[in-house]
């Protein structure tokens, strides 16, 4: 039964009221993923904790309403007082299932209902042409155009925000951790930033062992020694790719999630190769043709003063369903970073050099013009600095 789960759907917990509101939202939910129910009388809280009401389609037939809770290690689905269907907690089979509210659907009348996404995206495996498309706005650097295969991947939906940051690195300093910047925030749901490479990579260990999942960075080829402190280059050979845990995305799979299956495009959509204020957080600049402004900061965001960020998930997400891979805040990439590494980068999962004085920083952020926003822009950055204008997200499961 557990294998053949393919589509979860929301279904009424009360009566229905026929033609109230007929919606559709679906989702590959990572953990986290929440439908949520307002207006009901009584609320569904009254009724179950951590928990949310669902429909389990099998292939051609229902069967539900079903309760989905978390119970010791395992998720499980229970129809309300008829039976019940573990689903052991298969970390990546879960996420391949589908969270939907079905477009027919009776609602009852002044039940508001909406899907919150969980905390990560699936990024099917796959080739891809990276690089920069445009010859007139390019750098020497992004060339040559070149097609690389990635491995199936999951990415954080948001960028890691000053809450989260701060969770686990509490957690990892009360567990032999230390960090080289405590990070900013300028709100709990904006991005973390003031955070160095190394930072990043520390934290995403503690992230995984807090969560009880396999470390993927070691101070040692032997990768014996989980990298807690101090400054470490840490070894393309000393990481564990192919472990459960979080890690920083290498430039490959962060470009590959950030074009978010568009071809050839500027930025991370498919619709359009301009930019505007309404589509990231960015600085505008009206004499680049592509930028259709307005021009400066977002004022949105200028309250409190500089870093000018806007909580993660503002804007519009591209079309893998991350979020800000345009603007708010740029993000660190795992690769060192070299000029000329495309003219001879691997064609399969490549993690970039084995050495050099410089990590890779990609994405724009909320003071820089839309140059640097187009999705093949790359940065050479110190991995010791720490800048309002920099941040991070995780992936997993390469």
């Amino acid at each position: 039964m557990k294998t053949t789960i393919l589509t979860a759907l929301a279904v009424l917990m009360l009566v229905s009221v026929s033609g109230v509101r007929a919606e559709t939202k679906q989702v590959q939910p990572g953990y986290g993923t929440t439908i949520n129910w307002k207006n009901v009388d009584p609320p569904l809280s009254s009724y179950f904790t951590n928990s949310w009401s669902v429909g389990l389609w099998t292939g051609g037939w229902w069967r539900g309403p079903y309760v989905m809770a978390k119970k010791g290690a395992a998720w499980n689905y229970e129809q309300k007082g008829v039976m019940s269907i573990k689903y052991t907690e298969n970390k990546k089979d879960a996420r391949r299932n589908t969270l939907k509210i079905k477009s027919a659907v009776s609602i009852p009348a002044g039940v508001i209902v909406s899907v919150t996404d969980g905390g990560d995206k699936y990024i099917a495996g796959g080739t891809f042409t990276m690089g920069d498309s445009f010859s007139d706005d390019g750098n020497a650097d992004e060339l040559p155009l070149h097609v690389v295969y990635v491995r199936a991947f999951y990415m954080d939906t948001h960028e890691v925000t000053s809450q989260q940051w701060h969770a686990v690195r509490t957690w990892a300093l009360a567990h032999g951790y230390t960090f080289d910047n405590p990070g900013a925030g300028k709100a709990a749901d904006h991005p973390v930033q003031k955070v160095s490479w190394y930072d990043c990579v520390k934290w995403c260990n503690a992230r995984s062992e807090m969560q009880g999942l396999t470390p993927c960075y070691y101070t040692d080829v032997s990768q014996s020694t989980v990298y807690k402190g101090g400054i470490v280059d840490v070894a393309n050979n000393a990481v564990k790719w192919d472990a459960n845990g979080y890690r920083l995305p290498t430039e490959a799979e962060w470009e590959k999630a950030g074009r978010g299956g568009a071809v050839g495009t500027r930025f991370p959509w498919s619709d359009v190769n301009f930019i505007a204020r309404n589509r990231a957080n960015y600085g505008g600049d009206t004499n680049i043709v592509y930028d259709l402004g307005p021009n400066g900061t977002n004022p949105l965001f200028m309250p409190g003063g500089m870093p000018y960020t806007s909580p993660v998930g503002y804007f519009a997400a591209n079309g893998y369903g991350l979020y800000d891979m345009a603007g708010n805040v740029a993000e660190w990439c795992w690769d060192w970073f070299d000029a000329s590494y495309y003219a001879d980068s691997p064609g399969s999962d490549p993690s970039g050099p084995a050495s050099g004085t410089s990590r890779v920083l990609r994405g724009g952020y909320w003071s820089v013009d839309a140059y640097v926003c187009r999705v093949a822009d790359r940065r050479a950055i110190s991995p010791s600095s720490s800048s309002i204008s920099a941040g991070f997200r995780c992936v997993r499961g390469r």
